[in-house]
């Protein structure tokens, strides 16, 4: 199967520069969704519980990740309006719900996995992300290869982000 392409997909494209944490692995196929260390401001790849600030736009184009250090600075992405595409969490098994219409517009969470995130219609705790579209996986295994979600970032993620939080 052919690797897909991750990234920001329409919307205003507004973006501001965003300092990373070291050692953060930032990968192409996969989300970028950033959240915010709370003792440096410093941004983070999101994990499935954090708080969504953004999505960076990094410069790295294979498979195994880039390893930020502290002087990684990328464009991101905040605007409510941006449309990310991303890989869906889809295995009919533990994961069983694939993209259809029926999940228009419903809020779902990342799942990540060895330093990949994907969208995660079958679990919804924190709502980090609302569906826009997509394409309906087709096999029975997770992988960056098959199915996808087009989300926004949800309203709840960026207005929980205050002074001291």
């Amino acid at each position: 199967m052919e690797q897909m392409r991750y990234g920001h997909i329409r919307g205003l494209g507004l973006t501001v520069p965003c300092q990373m944490t070291d050692s953060e692995t930032v990968k192409i196929a996969s989300g970028r969704f950033v959240s915010r260390n709370t003792s440096t401001g410093k941004g983070e790849i999101a994990d499935t519980t954090d708080t969504i600030m953004g999505w960076v736009d990094a410069d790295d184009y294979n498979s195994a990740g880039t390893a930020t250090t502290s002087s990684s600075t990328y464009p991101m992405y905040y605007d409510f309006g941006d449309v990310f595409s991303i890989p869906l969490a889809y295995d009919n098994s533990s994961y069983t719900v694939n993209y259809s219409q029926a999940i228009f517009f419903e809020l779902c969470d990342l799942y990540v996995a060895s330093s990949v995130q994907y969208a995660d219609p079958t679990n919804y705790s924190t709502g980090q992300l609302m569906i826009v579209g997509g394409q309906a996986a087709t096999g029975t295994t997770i992988c960056t290869s098959d199915g996808y979600l087009e989300v926004c970032i949800g309203a709840e993620q960026r207005l929980t982000l205050g002074v001291g939080a």
